[in-house]
């Protein structure tokens, strides 16, 4: 054995874990702790450890069951609900992304008649070419909407495009 181990330091470690030391541990140990200068430190840190866990048991507040049941009701009931939402929330994704490609179409429909009711599509008339004859009929049939409704109608899917992303936000945020 060297010197910075005793046989009796698991003996001193046990009584102060119990609650034994100094008055009902036996002659023999408190003896030894006395002459033995690694034990004598073994109390003085021991010792330190277990009177903060008792300070630290008679201070602890543990709230009443009752209250600890609640919580833990409350918090099952919202990890439900959470799951109860998630094909709620992918229909609401679905339908999402179903009225922007509504948007999308509805803007391909009217962008040709906004073009021209200001005055761009003449200076563009080889765009047109370009896109072939179904764009130029959905043009046309365009064409006869007055410019106010087709203005109008930008206008409002302009405000769509911009304001569906803030939508989307709202109805998916979990706040």
């Amino acid at each position: 054995m060297n010197a910075t181990e005793c046989r009796r330091e698991q003996d001193v470690l046990d009584a102060i874990a119990a609650g034994r030391w100094p008055d009902r541990s036996d002659a023999e140990l408190a003896a030894h702790v006395a002459r033995c200068a690694i034990c004598t430190d073994v109390v003085a840190v021991a010792g330190a450890f277990r009177e903060e866990h008792e300070a630290a048991w008679r201070d602890a507040r543990v709230p009443p069951s009752g209250r600890v049941w609640w919580r833990a009701e409350m918090r099952a009931r919202q990890e439900a609900a959470r799951t109860a939402a998630q094909p709620i929330t992918l229909v609401q994704g679905i339908a999402g992304a179903c009225a922007a490609g509504i948007v999308a179409a509805l803007i391909g429909f009217v962008w040709p008649a906004v073009w021209e009711s200001l005055g761009v599509g003449a200076a563009l008339g080889g765009v047109k070419d370009a896109f072939g004859a179904g764009v130029l009929q959905l043009a046309a049939i365009s064409t006869s909407i007055p410019p106010q409704i087709l203005l109008s109608l930008g206008i409002a899917l302009a405000a769509a495009i911009v304001l569906m992303p803030l939508a989307l936000y709202f109805v998916f945020s979990e706040k």
